[in-house]
């Protein structure tokens, strides 16, 4: 499962014989960017398992307020088709559709699809049936299509009592941060967290537990928008 779609695997309980049996619900692209001119982008649902399952596609207004995600129902993008049932094999197309002009204040907007499987009754198989959830990021870019890009201040919060990772965009533009690490005076690299941390969008902080070994002196590097390279996070003179 591509980690960047931050895909969530909900359990459904069954009854019967102990067993498991895994969901064959893939989606492609993991993150959608639509310029000002586009009206639509498209998202293929595709069914890799031996059984008939059905999905069902919305939308969200994605901000980020106290350190938290947070998604609210829009009508600012429409999914077409929002229920879909795919057979084995098979895929289907499902559009993601803007129905509001660009923003106009230079400043990127952010929604999230949400995918879910429906889980199926009357299955004769019994035991576990783990049921999918895909989280897909949608970026708007502002009217014009200026470049928009993240402006990232960071520090180690401790005033929690435990170690935080703690980083606020000022830029109109998104930051997907992973791969965090601290390097010492030395210059030796020591990881804190790998793979994907999470998004900070525009405007907004976000905060994430760092391991004991975090330090509260040194220089936070991190991946930043996929980059091959990590970059030195400038350090938030506010952390503590």
């Amino acid at each position: 499962m591509p980690r960047r779609a931050l895909a969530v695997a909900l359990i459904a309980m069954g009854m019967g014989a102990p067993g498991a049996f895994a969901s064959g619900l893939q989606v492609a692209p993991i993150g959608l960017h639509l310029a000002a001119a586009e009206q639509a982008q498209a998202l293929w649902l595709t069914n890799t398992g031996t059984e008939i399952l059905h999905a069902q596609v919305r939308v969200f207004r994605w901000t980020q307020a106290d350190g938290k995600d947070a998604l609210a129902p829009t009508r600012d993008l429409v999914i077409s088709p929002p229920m879909v049932t795919i057979a084995p094999g098979d895929k289907q197309l499902v559009r993601v559709i803007r129905q509001v002009a660009p923003p106009l204040d230079g400043t990127e907007s952010a929604y999230r699809v949400v995918v879910d499987e429906l889980p199926v009754g009357g299955t004769d198989k019994g035991g576990l049936k783990f049921v999918l959830r895909y989280s897909i990021p949608v970026f708007i870019a502002p009217a014009g299509d200026p470049t928009v890009s993240a402006t990232l201040q960071a520090g180690v919060d401790t005033s929690t009592g435990s170690a935080r990772l703690s980083v606020s965009n000022t830029g109109k533009g998104h930051a997907q941060v992973a791969d965090v690490s601290q390097r010492n005076p030395s210059g030796k690299d020591t990881p804190l967290l790998t793979g994907l941390v999470g998004y900070v969008l525009p405007g907004s902080t976000m905060a994430w537990p760092l391991p004991a070994q975090a330090q509260r002196a040194g220089a936070l590097r991190a991946r930043i928008n996929g980059e091959a390279n990590e970059s030195t996070l400038v350090v938030d003179p506010g952390s503590r």
